[in-house]
């Protein structure tokens, strides 16, 4: 029988999102994680060295995989920001692993892997195109890429009971229609002369 460890790490790194996601970094278990990937804790040491390491590798993951499932489309911010919404309704693990190191490692100096690299790309292809004219430069780049995360994620950021008053959660349609129409208006140049 011939040995995958790539296809291991990856059981380890699904299940440890999974796992993390429900009960951060310090609630998770080791031994949790590796009988949810079908495996032995010896391999998470193995693989990733450490349960805080395996943490930077799924948070690296996720980074990843955003940035090569959905890439920035300056001349279609409203689209990508729709992108960014179905992302997080088909992956609400992924949001609150994000929280659970916001909340145990909080601070500038526990920075999710390879991020810093990602918004960097990502300000720079909107400050391109804003140089070029394809977008509004109603806000510097950077802050323009904060608000259209923002937008996009701002269901999942809102208890439930107010985002439910907004557009029940069954309405999907809705609920991504308000995500690009903002967006839309956000970077709109006829708001933009108006101001």
């Amino acid at each position: 029988m011939k040995r995958d460890p790539e296809s291991k790490k990856r059981q380890l790194l699904d299940a440890a999102l999974k796992e993390f996601a429900a009960r951060g970094l310090a609630g998770s278990r080791v031994d949790q994680i590796a009988e949810r990937a079908g495996c032995s804790a010896g391999l998470v040491y193995t693989y990733f060295g450490s349960k805080d390491e395996l943490f930077d590798a799924v948070l690296q993951f996720i980074v990843n995989e955003t940035v090569t499932n959905i890439p920035i489309i300056p001349e279609d911010l409203p689209e990508y920001a729709g992108k960014l919404f179905d992302a997080s309704v088909q992956h609400p693990e992924v949001a609150r692993v994000i929280m659970w190191h916001r909340l145990e490692r909080g601070g500038t100096d526990q920075l999710i892997p390879g991020s810093i690299e990602a918004a960097r790309h990502k300000i720079d292809v909107i400050r391109a195109a804003q140089e070029d004219g394809r977008l509004s430069s109603r806000f510097d780049a950077g802050q323009l890429m904060i608000l259209v995360q923002s937008i996009a994620t701002l269901w999942s950021s809102q208890p439930p009971e107010i985002a439910e008053l907004a557009a029940a959660k069954s309405d999907h349609a809705r609920r991504r229609a308000t995500v690009v129409e903002a967006v839309r208006q956000l970077i709109s140049k006829s708001e933009e002369s108006a101001t």
